[in-house]
């Protein structure tokens, strides 16, 4: 293996469907299936929250709460994350439900304000990799288990695919061109391809030994690749001229993806001191991936910060309240949390249940 931290080994996928584990969701929301939003001269029940002028209701939250339940079951955890002493499930479930269905109000309205739709055969085929990971029986045990059908699933995942598809557009349309350029200059390692030699040797006086060898007048590259036979101690890539083959630039330990990306091919580096040693360096080629080639990557890398920005300005314009039975609105973490009697912002609720985030009366 050489020795310049390089490959790093991949990690271990886990199962291959965003949607598996709602802590990797925890903005996705659904729609009720075949409830109808509380007109505004309903006289029933209050809301379980209002985000904007849309009102979600108590039942919304019940059938949803199935779905991350759901959802939870296929990774053997719990609806929202394990239950705080007390807390109960049930509660934690319904605040995390609560909190997807009002990000979920800005989602579905950024979309159809940007004709931004999912088309059925993307929900067919991430529904038939969660069966071809988990099998089609287990996906229909654990929906049985909570009475949802393949008509939830494929609701739920109609609204994962829209929630990523708005967060892309949200991110690309967030970002300027001088954001762009800045992240690209910043992270340029991760979109430059090298092909290179090094001699690896134990001091900076040996690494500058070589370095007067490899490029003392008359030396070429059969000069570089025998020296590296003979004394680099990376016996890995030395027994190979030092040919390191091609990589990405950032998967190298930094000082030496950070010098090998600064020559031209041909060109050779004074020593690099890294973790390992000391390099000498010999660049074979270069492959820079062009600034508009590499702008989807560098915004899908911001998605989430620049997402985030932008729900909380549509919370902040428009408005979220939230029925004290399930807790308060928390701008800063995007959530519905619990609300405890030392909570200055805690107001006051129905004496049913208000404040100690226990879910609605039936």
């Amino acid at each position: 293996m050489s020795r310049v931290g390089l490959p790093r080994p991949a990690a271990a996928e886990p199962v291959h469907w965003p949607i598996v584990n709602p802590r990797t969701v925890r903005l996705v929301a659904l729609p009720v299936i075949g409830v109808a939003l509380l007109a505004a001269c309903s006289t029933g029940p209050s809301p379980a929250a209002t985000a904007g002028e849309t009102d979600i209701t108590d039942e919304q939250v019940e059938q949803q709460a199935k779905l991350f339940t759901f959802l939870a079951a296929l990774n053997q955890q719990q609806c929202g994350g394990p239950a705080a002493d007390g807390d109960s499930q049930e509660a934690i479930c319904n605040r995390f439900t609560l909190s997807n269905l009002i990000q979920n109000v800005f989602v579905t309205d950024y979309a159809g304000s940007n004709d931004i739709s999912v088309k059925a055969s993307e929900v067919d085929d991430i529904i038939a990799n969660l069966d071809d990971q988990l099998s089609a029986d287990t996906v229909d045990e654990e929906l049985g288990k909570l009475d949802l059908t393949r008509a939830d699933l494929q609701t739920l995942a109609n609204d994962v695919l829209l929630f990523q598809a708005v967060q892309t557009a949200v991110a690309e349309e967030g970002l300027d061109d001088e954001q762009v350029r800045r992240l690209y200059e910043d992270e340029i390692l991760r979109f430059t391809t090298i092909d290179a030699l090094h001699i690896l040797v134990d001091s900076e006086a040996e690494a500058q030994d070589v370095y007067e060898q490899v490029t003392a007048p008359g030396a070429t590259r059969k000069t570089f690749e025998d020296l590296a036979r003979e004394v680099s101690t990376d016996t890995g890539s030395g027994a190979n001229g030092g040919s390191l083959g091609q990589a990405v630039a950032s998967t190298y330990v930094p000082e030496f993806g950070e010098a090998a990306a600064a020559l031209e091919p041909g060109e050779i580096s004074q020593p690099v001191r890294s973790e390992f040693g000391w390099h000498v360096i010999y660049l074979v080629d270069k492959q820079v991936t062009p600034l508009e080639e590499a702008r989807a990557q560098l915004a899908e890398g911001e998605q989430g910060a620049v997402f985030s920005a932008w729900m909380r300005d549509q919370i902040e314009t428009q408005g979220v309240e939230v029925n004290p039975k399930y807790g308060r609105w928390d701008l800063e973490t995007l959530s519905v949390v619990a609300v405890n009697s030392t909570d200055p912002s805690a107001s006051a609720g129905p004496a049913d249940g208000a404040g100690d985030g226990s879910t609605p009366a039936p």
